[in-house]
C-alpha cells in the first residue's frame, strides 16, 4: 500500500523533502518563491529535455480502456519523436510497445483501428497481439537471431479509473503509488462507470504547459469568463469592480507530485477557515429566486460546455425551477437531491458523497505531468497537453467530457472517435473554452517580450503551476 500522502498547506510556496536543491538547477531555468522563469516555457532546449526527460521517464495517460472495445483494438500515442501503440491483446490484457519494426525500424501502425496482427506494411514481418515474432520473410537469409530478439519492445502500461496509462521508464514506482492520492479520492466518483461524451484535439500556439497553466487555477475567471455567474450570458464584457469584489476565491493544495485548486466560496463575504467545496453551491447573480439562479447555473454549464453536467442534472434543474423546496434545505442541496433521485430511478449508481469527500476532492487536479482532471459526480472534464514537435510555441491540447452510464451499460462496447481540429474555432467548443484557448496565443506573445522575465504566482491561487515545475524539476536534474 502506498503511503498516503499529506496536502502542503494553502498559501505556502510547496517544497518537499527530496526536492532538488535550486543551486543544482541552470540558473536560467532556476525557481524562486512563487517565480517561474520564462525560459522554461520558450526555451527549445528545455522543452528537448523534457521530451527526454520528463515525458521519457513519468506515467502518461495515453488513453482509456473504451477505446480498445476488442481483441486486436489499438490506438496510438505520440509523444515528441516516440510512437507508442496500446493494444488490446485479450479480453482481459492490454499491452504497450515501441512502435517500430525490428527489422528497419519502420512505424507499424498510425493512428486507430483493429487488427489481427501487427504487420510492417513495408516488407511485411508480422508479430502476434503479445509482441511475439510471427513471421520474419526469407528469415533463412538473415542472421540467426531468437524469437526473443525480435520481439516487440514492450512499454509498461498500467490501469486506474478506466484510463490506460504508460511509461518508457522500466524502473518507474508502480502506477497507483505514482498517483497517490488521488485513486483514493477519486474513488466515490466512480470513473471506471464513465465513458466519452465527445474529445476533441486542437492545435494551440502556445508553450504545452501554457495550455494546461490556463486550467490549472481559478484566478482567471472574473477576467477571462465575466459572464459565468451573470444572468446575461450574453454580456462578456470586463467585469465591473463590484463583480470583482463578489469574484469566487479557490486556493490550491499541493499532494507532493499532483495538485488541486477548489472553488470555495466568494472571498469578501463568504469564505472562512474551513470553507471547502460544495457542489449545492451555484449562482447566478442577479437572480432573486435561489431556485433559478441555482438551475441557470447548472443549464449554461450544461449547455455552453457540454461536460460536468449532462442531461439528467439540466432535467433536474430545470424542475428545480417550479418544484416546492422542502423546509430546511436550500435551492442547491434541493436539485442535488432531485439529480440524485433521477439518476437512480434511470438505473444509475449512486453513491453517498459525504461532505469531506467533496472538500478532499476540490474542483480541478493537475496529475503530473499533463492532464488535468475535474472530479463530479456524474460527468466530469479532462485536459491533456503534448508537444508539437520541437516548436516550443506550439502544442496539442485536448479537451474530453465523461459521462456516467447506466449499470446495465457497464460491460456494454462503445465505438468512439475523438475529433481533431487545426483551428480551435473551428471546433464548436462553446463560448468558455474559446475564452480560454483565445488567451493562448496572447500570453505567448507577452512571454516572448524582453520586458517579460517569467511568471509572479499567488501562492494561494496559482501554486498549482509552480508545483508542477517543482516536480519536473526532479525529473529534469537528477539522474
Amino acid at each position: 500500500m502506498a503511503k498516503v500522502l499529506e496536502p502542503r498547506l494553502r498559501g505556502e510556496t510547496p517544497w518537499f523533502d527530496g526536492d532538488v536543491p535550486p543551486e543544482q538547477v541552470p540558473e536560467k531555468y532556476r525557481l524562486a518563491r512563487a517565480y517561474v522563469p520564462k525560459d522554461r516555457y520558450l526555451d527549445p532546449e528545455f522543452q528537448k529535455l523534457e521530451l527526454e526527460r520528463v515525458f521519457g521517464r513519468a506515467w502518461l495517460m495515453a488513453c482509456r480502456l473504451e477505446e480498445l472495445p476488442g481483441v486486436g483494438c489499438f490506438v496510438e500515442y505520440e509523444i515528441g519523436s516516440h510512437s507508442i501503440l496500446i493494444v488490446r491483446e485479450s479480453k482481459d490484457s492490454i499491452r504497450a510497445y515501441h512502435n517500430a519494426c525490428r527489422h528497419r525500424g519502420t512505424r507499424l501502425a498510425r493512428g486507430r483501428g483493429r487488427v489481427g496482427s501487427l504487420i510492417c506494411p513495408f516488407h511485411g514481418w508480422r508479430w502476434n497481439l503479445d509482441g511475439s515474432i510471427r513471421l520474419v520473410l526469407d528469415r533463412e537469409e538473415f542472421v540467426p537471431r531468437s524469437d526473443d530478439d525480435l520481439g516487440l519492445v514492450q512499454v509498461r502500461a498500467e490501469q486506474w479509473g478506466g484510463f490506460v496509462f504508460i511509461t518508457m521508464d522500466p524502473d518507474a514506482r508502480p502506477l497507483l503509488e505514482y498517483l497517490d492520492p488521488i485513486p483514493r479520492i477519486f474513488a466515490p466518483f466512480q470513473f471506471e462507470h464513465m465513458r466519452y461524451r465527445w474529445m476533441k484535439g486542437v492545435i494551440l500556439p502556445c508553450n504545452w504547459k501554457t495550455a494546461l497553466d490556463g486550467f490549472l487555477e481559478a484566478y482567471h475567471v472574473p477576467g477571462t469568463h465575466p459572464q459565468l455567474f451573470r444572468f446575461d450570458k450574453s454580456n462578456t464584457n470586463i467585469a465591473s469592480l463590484k463583480e470583482l469584489e463578489n469574484r469566487v476565491w479557490s486556493p490550491t493544495t499541493a499532494y507532493e507530485r499532483h495538485a488541486h485548486y477548489s472553488s470555495v466560496g466568494k472571498k469578501k463575504s463568504e469564505v472562512t477557515e474551513d470553507s471547502a467545496k460544495d457542489p449545492s453551491v451555484r449562482d447566478t447573480e442577479g437572480v432573486t429566486d435561489e431556485r433559478l439562479s441555482v438551475a441557470l447555473a447548472v443549464q449554461y454549464i450544461a449547455d455552453d460546455m457540454r461536460g460536468l453536467e449532462n442531461e439528467r442534472s439540466r432535467r433536474a434543474a430545470e424542475a428545480l425551477k417550479t418544484a416546492e423546496v422542502p423546509e430546511g434545505m436550500t435551492a442547491g442541496q434541493y436539485f442535488m437531491q432531485l439529480y440524485r433521485d433521477l439518476s437512480i430511478a434511470e438505473g444509475y449508481d449512486w453513491p453517498d458523497i459525504t461532505p469531506e469527500q467533496w472538500a478532499e476532492a476540490g474542483t480541478a487536479w493537475n496529475v503530473f505531468p499533463n492532464t488535468i482532471l475535474l472530479p463530479n459526480q456524474g460527468s466530469v472534464f479532462g485536459y491533456r497537453a503534448r508537444p508539437n514537435g520541437n516548436d516550443p510555441d506550439s502544442c496539442l491540447f485536448e479537451i474530453f467530457s465523461l459521462d456516467q452510464i447506466p449499470v446495465a451499460d457497464y460491460d456494454k462496447k462503445t465505438d468512439f472517435q475523438p475529433e481533431f481540429f487545426e483551428d480551435f474555432r473551428d471546433a464548436d467548443l462553446g463560448e468558455i473554452f474559446t475564452q480560454d484557448l483565445m488567451n493562448a496565443k496572447e500570453v505567448t506573445v507577452g512571454m516572448h517580450s524582453p520586458s517579460f522575465d517569467g511568471h509572479r504566482l499567488s501562492e494561494e491561487q496559482e501554486m498549482t503551476i509552480y508545483n508542477h515545475h517543482r516536480v519536473a524539476d526532479r525529473f529534469l536534474w537528477r539522474d
